[in-house]
């Protein structure tokens, strides 16, 4: 009781030091010794964090693997946090695909003792791990404990968010919407002539994928990059119930609530067979459906264009992780979907010894520019350079040794600063783009796959089978699709669509 006391005290300096420092979407960052108010908050704090027993926080997340200086920033953020909350932090950053997922699976399924990871629609499943009792429920804890996170994000991303009326990680503070397209290499493009402005959906790329097949093939260019999984299928946008292995979906112009094995759609089909005829002509690589890593081409300047998931900025925010000069192209209208809410969160593990201790810190980390800076680019003077309040350049031993590029990931990405590459707008152009975006008609849905699972498994399989083939062209559409359906019904599909169905009208009726 007496330790509960103490956190709530805690809690309620933390939420007033919050409010000295930085106001919701406050771009200026402010260092606690450059401001007698932050000044004074910090002795406050400190007086107060000293009552509580130290504990060191475990954090993981999904990027590209741990940077050399991570230990250096650390070092900086604990001097800051303990002070504050009187807890040092130990971040784990693991690397994409199977390395973050199995270890993650891993540590949750033993029943190891860690504080937060990163989770996701697409990673450490969020819709799976959260109903079976792998995270806190945060919905009591939030007035208490991150009141000004709870305010930041709004009620439509907390309910968009939540399962069953229940918020079992925070969402980062990002776009709430997301549109599809294409990144073209903005340098191959100049070099032949190939006018951008005139691709206006998937096929207008077609004669641009000749011009470099022909002029960069021998050089061993990707023309067209779609690959197991990151694959060209995205840009048809259906609003799945379940993840992208099971068939189930929404038509994501949110023409109705009509379930439908997107898999089979004559959209799907259209698509399949563009991608068939790119193939045999040439545009992609010909073991597309055995590559599962797309970045080691994309970096080595190997690939002229691709599918992508976009936002305002996107292809400066790319150009920067890459080295590439990327210019993006949109095809499909903003939309704002569960998976938006849902595509970059970080919940607190239902083993963590010091729950409350780690969503104080979430709330930080999403109120106080100086630590969501810190933590996102280093060190000033080491890893950064500040060009004005906003704005900074990488340093060499910035890109060499804390190269992140994870500002999507971390917190509250409002208050990040922004590279000289970057438009100086582009939050408020996020802003524009949130609003400016139509919302999905089952916004909040979350399928609850239990009455199905086991067609789900055999679901799962089955594409896990035929689509690599179809999404990367290597297969014959007319030939396969028909087949894959087929198997699809064997496994279960009729059920699962069903109960897919049954669902989503429940929701919306009680909507």
């Amino acid at each position: 009781m007496q330790k509960a006391k103490k956190l709530i005290g805690l809690a309620l300096v933390t939420c007033m030091a919050i409010s000295m420092v930085a106001g919701c979407g406050d771009k200026e960052t402010t260092e606690p010794s450059n401001s007698t108010n932050a000044a004074a908050e910090s002795s406050v704090a400190a007086e107060s964090s000293a009552a509580l027993d130290p504990v060191e926080l475990q954090w993981y997340v999904v990027g590209n693997g741990q940077p050399n200086d991570m230990d250096k920033v650390l070092e900086e953020v604990n001097k800051y946090l303990q002070p504050k909350i009187n807890a040092t932090l130990k971040l784990n950053i693991f690397t994409w695909g199977d390395d973050f997922e199995n270890k993650m699976s891993a540590k949750i399924q033993s029943g190891e003792k860690f504080d937060i990871t990163f989770t996701a629609n697409w990673a450490c499943n969020y819709q799976q791990n959260a109903p079976k009792g792998a995270f806190v429920d945060l919905t009591p804890l939030m007035d208490q404990y991150a009141p000004e996170t709870k305010k930041l994000l709004g009620e439509n991303v907390i309910k968009g968010a939540s399962i069953d009326g229940k918020l079992y990680a925070i969402p980062t503070n990002k776009e709430m919407a997301h549109n599809w397209g294409f990144l073209v290499n903005k340098d191959m493009a100049d070099k032949y002539g190939i006018d951008l402005s005139t691709i206006k959906k998937f096929e207008d790329l077609e004669p641009a994928l000749a011009i470099i097949k022909e002029k960069e093939g021998a050089n061993g260019v990707e023309a067209f990059q779609t690959l197991t999984g990151e694959s060209a299928y995205r840009i048809l946008d259906f609003e799945k119930l379940v993840d992208d292995n099971v068939p189930g979906a929404l038509y994501g112009d949110g023409r109705d609530t009509t379930v439908v094995n997107d898999f089979a759609t004559p959209e799907a089909m259209s698509l399949f067979t563009t991608l068939n005829k790119w193939y045999k002509a040439g545009y992609i690589r010909k073991d597309a459906d055995t590559i599962t890593d797309y970045a080691p081409a994309r970096k080595a300047g190997k690939v002229f264009a691709t599918t992508a998931s976009l936002k305002p900025g996107k292809d400066a925010e790319q150009s920067i992780s890459d080295g590439v000069n990327w210019k993006q192209i949109d095809i499909t209208p903003p939309r704002a979907t569960t998976r938006e809410m849902t595509g970059s969160m970080q919940a607190i593990s239902k083993t963590s010894p010091n729950p409350e201790r780690a969503l104080m810190f979430l709330e930080l980390m999403n109120t106080d520019p100086y630590l969501c800076n810190l933590v996102n680019y280093g060190i000033e003077g080491v890893h950064y350079t500040k060009l004005n309040e906003t704005t900074i350049e990488q340093t060499q031993a910035g890109k060499d040794n804390y190269n992140n590029s994870l500002q999507w990931l971390f917190a509250n990405q409002f208050n990040t600063y922004l590279f000289s590459t970057e438009d100086p707008d582009k939050w408020n152009k996020f802003r524009e783009y949130n609003a400016s975006s139509a919302p999905s008609p089952i916004l909040g849905f979350t399928f609850n796959t239990e009455n199905v699972k086991t067609q789900i498994a055999a679901l799962t399989a089955v594409k896990k089978q035929f689509m690599p083939g179809l999404e990367t062209g290597k297969v014959d559409p007319a030939t396969v699709v028909p087949k894959f359906t087929e198997k699809l019904k064997a496994a279960g599909l009729d059920a699962a669509l069903a109960e897919m169905q049954k669902q989503v009208d429940e929701f919306v009726a009680k909507k």
